[in-house]
C-alpha cells in the first residue's frame, strides 16, 4: 500500500476517547486509543492494553470525545457553497422548472455570481480555498471534486486536502466520474458501455417529483426488461423514483446518493426512503450545494434523520451514520481502504466532544462546535486549538480561524503537494476576498468584462469548470429520450439547464459570503425558517439542531 499523501512529515500519535470504528460489527470501543503511523491505523485498541510495535513511545492524546471514521460525501457542487441559502418562491417539479432559462433569478443569483468569482484569478483560488475548509469544519474528509480550466483549453481536477472522490491518484482508492460525454449522455447504448467500464458514476437522476422527472429514469429501458443500468451506476437525487423502480435499480445493481434537504427546499419531497430501503440498495449522502442544502455533512445527518421520521422512522441513527462512513465508500468500492477504522486503513477521523449515550446519535445530534479534531491520512487539518497544538509538530502551520467558526479553533492547511493554483493562501485572506467581492458583485463584474486576455506567452490561467453554466462537451445526468419519443437535442448545447449568455454587471445584487457553520451564520438559520416548502415544523427542529 503506498504511503499517504504528506503524511510522512506527521509523526505517530495515538487518540483516546470512546472510539466508534463502523466496522462489520459495529465495534464500539467506551474508552479506546487509536494509534496512527504514516497516514494508517495500526491499531484500535482497549485503553490499557499493550501498545503495538512502534507504538512504545507514542504519546496518548486525550480527546474528551468519541472518535469517528472521517465523513464521506457523495455529492457535492463544492464551488458554489461560497453562496447563501437561496429563499426558494415556489415548489419546482423538476430541475428545469428552476435551473436556467425558465427561472429568471437563477441567473443573477447563482450563475452570473459564479462566473465572476470562477473566472478572476484572484478570486478564483479563494473560492477553492474557502469551499474546502468549509468542508473540513463540517466533518467532511472526502467529496467530490473542484474541476478547473485554462485558456489553453486543459481541464483537471484541483488537488487539495479533502479528498477527491474524482481524482485520488491511489490505486487503492478507485476513481469515480460524475460527467460522462453528452454523445453518452444522450444514446442508451454508448450510455450502457460507458457504464460497462470499470469506474463508478456518480449522476444525477429523476430530479424532482413530477412525471417529466420520472421519464429520465425510465428512458434508461432500451428494450422490455433490458436496462441500461449496472453497479456503476450511482444515482444522485432520485426524488421521482416510485418503489417499482427502485427495485428495477437495485436488481441492476445500481446506489442511490440522498440529499434530503436540498430535495425538500426545492420539490417539497424527497425520494421513497421507504422503498429504496427495502430493497436493500446502498445509499450514500450529500448536502448538494450551499444554495438550496446544508452546509456540510454534519448539517445533511440532521437533515436526514427529519426526513427518516417524516417518513415513519426508516432509518436508525446508526443507519445514517453508515451512510456518511462504511457505505458510502462501499458504493465507491473504497470499503478496503477508508470508512471504517481498522488497522491498515487510510486514518480519516472525525471526533466530537462527549462520550455519553448512544455514538451514532452522538454524532448526529452533535453541534458543529462540537466538532473537536478533523484529520486526513493521519494529519490533523482542523479541530480546537488546544487539540491541534497538541498534534502539530509545528503550531506555526496553524491558522485561528475567526470568520464563522465555533471559537478557539484552527485549520492547518499547508501541504507539501500543495496545487499551485492555492498555494499558501490563507482561509483569513480568501474569505477577505470573497467577502468585498460578492459585496460588490456589479464593480467586479464591470472590471472583469475589461481585463485583458492572458498572453499567449504567460502561461495557462486557471477558472473554475462550473457545472452547467456554459456548454462543454460534458453531461451531469442520462439525457435519453424516453421509450417511443425521438431523440431529443443535446441538452449540453441546447438544453435548459444551460442560461442565455451575457448579464449586464448592474443585474447583479449584493450578496454575502455563505458562513462556514450554521450555528455562527443567523443569515442562513433565518432563510431556513422562510423556507415554504418543508414539511411543517421541520424547519424549526432542523435549526434546533443545528444550534
Amino acid at each position: 500500500m503506498p504511503p499517504a499523501v504528506d503524511a510522512e512529515e506527521q509523526p505517530r500519535c495515538a487518540l483516546r476517547g470512546r472510539i466508534v470504528t463502523m466496522d462489520a460489527h459495529d465495534t464500539v470501543l467506551d474508552d479506546g486509543v487509536l494509534y496512527i503511523g504514516r497516514g494508517l491505523v495500526d491499531a484500535v485498541l482497549p485503553a490499557g492494553a499493550p501498545r503495538p510495535p512502534g507504538h512504545e513511545d507514542t504519546p496518548v492524546v486525550r480527546t474528551g470525545g468519541t472518535v469517528y471514521p472521517g465523513l464521506i460525501e457523495l455529492h457535492n457542487h463544492l464551488p458554489y457553497d461560497v453562496l447563501p441559502l437561496w429563499r426558494i418562491p415556489e415548489r419546482y417539479g423538476n430541475r428545469s422548472d428552476w435551473g436556467g432559462r425558465r427561472n429568471p433569478a437563477y441567473r443573477p443569483l447563482v450563475t452570473g455570481p459564479m462566473t465572476v468569482l470562477g473566472e478572476d484569478p484572484e478570486l478564483m483560488p479563494a473560492v477553492v480555498r474557502y469551499v474546502e475548509a468549509k468542508a473540513l469544519v463540517n466533518g467532511t474528509t472526502t467529496s467530490q471534486g473542484i474541476a478547473l480550466f485554462s485558456n489553453t483549453g486543459s481541464r483537471r481536477m484541483y488537488r487539495g486536502i479533502v479528498r477527491n472522490v474524482e481524482a485520488t491518484d491511489d490505486p487503492a482508492l478507485p476513481e469515480a466520474a460524475s460527467r460522462i460525454a453528452d454523445v453518452e449522455a444522450a444514446d442508451a447504448a454508448r450510455f450502457l458501455t460507458r457504464l460497462q467500464q470499470p469506474h463508478r458514476l456518480l449522476l444525477h437522476l429523476a430530479e424532482g417529483t413530477d412525471k417529466d422527472a420520472r421519464e429520465h429514469f425510465q428512458a434508461l429501458e432500451i428494450e422490455r426488461g433490458r436496462w441500461a443500468i449496472t453497479d456503476n451506476l450511482v444515482a444522485i437525487h432520485c426524488t421521482a423514483l416510485t418503489p417499482e423502480d427502485f427495485t428495477v435499480l437495485a436488481g441492476h445493481g445500481g446506489s442511490m446518493v440522498w440529499s434530503p434537504l436540498s430535495n425538500l427546499l426545492l420539490y417539497g419531497g424527497t425520494a421513497d426512503i421507504a422503498a429504496a430501503r427495502r430493497t436493500g440498495m446502498l445509499i450514500g449522502l450529500g448536502s448538494d450545494w450551499s444554495v438550496s442544502g446544508s452546509k456540510g455533512l454534519l448539517g445533511e445527518l440532521k437533515a436526514a434523520r427529519l426526513a427518516s421520521d417524516v417518513a415513519g422512522g426508516v432509518f436508525s441513527d446508526r443507519d445514517l451514520v453508515a451512510m456518511a462512513t462504511r457505505d458510502a465508500a462501499a458504493i465507491l468500492r473504497w470499503e478496503r481502504t477508508l470508512g471504517s477504522l481498522r488497522p491498515g486503513m487510510r486514518a480519516d477521523l472525525i471526533a466530537v466532544a462527549g462520550a455519553d449515550g448512544d455514538p451514532y446519535t452522538a454524532l448526529i445530534d452533535a453541534r458543529d462546535r462540537d466538532i473537536t479534531l478533523v484529520a486526513i491520512d493521519g494529519t490533523p487539518r482542523y479541530g480546537t486549538t488546544a487539540l491541534m497544538r497538541k498534534l502539530t509538530p509545528d503550531p506555526s502551520e496553524l491558522e485561528p480561524l475567526d470568520h464563522g467558526a465555533p471559537a478557539r479553533r484552527s485549520v492547518r492547511l499547508r501541504q507539501t503537494s500543495a496545487d499551485p493554483v492555492v498555494g499558501g493562501l490563507t482561509l483569513t485572506e480568501a474569505a477577505d476576498r470573497l467577502s468585498r467581492a460578492l459585496a460588490d458583485l456589479p464593480g467586479h463584474a464591470e472590471r472583469a468584462a475589461r481585463r485583458a486576455p492572458p498572453r499567449a506567452d504567460e502561461g495557462p490561467r486557471w477558472r473554475l469548470a462550473l457545472d452547467e453554466i456554459e456548454p462543454n462537451g460534458t453531461e451531469l445526468r442520462p439525457r435519453l429520450a424516453p421509450p417511443g419519443a425521438a431523440r431529443r437535442a443535446r441538452p449540453g448545447r441546447s438544453g435548459p439547464e444551460i442560461a442565455p449568455p451575457g448579464i449586464s454587471p448592474a443585474a447583479l445584487p449584493a450578496l454575502a459570503l455563505d458562513g462556514l457553520t450554521a450555528g455562527a451564520d443567523p443569515a442562513f438559520l433565518a432563510s431556513l425558517a422562510a423556507e415554504p416548502n418543508l414539511p411543517p415544523d421541520y424547519a424549526a427542529e432542523l435549526s434546533d439542531l443545528l444550534t
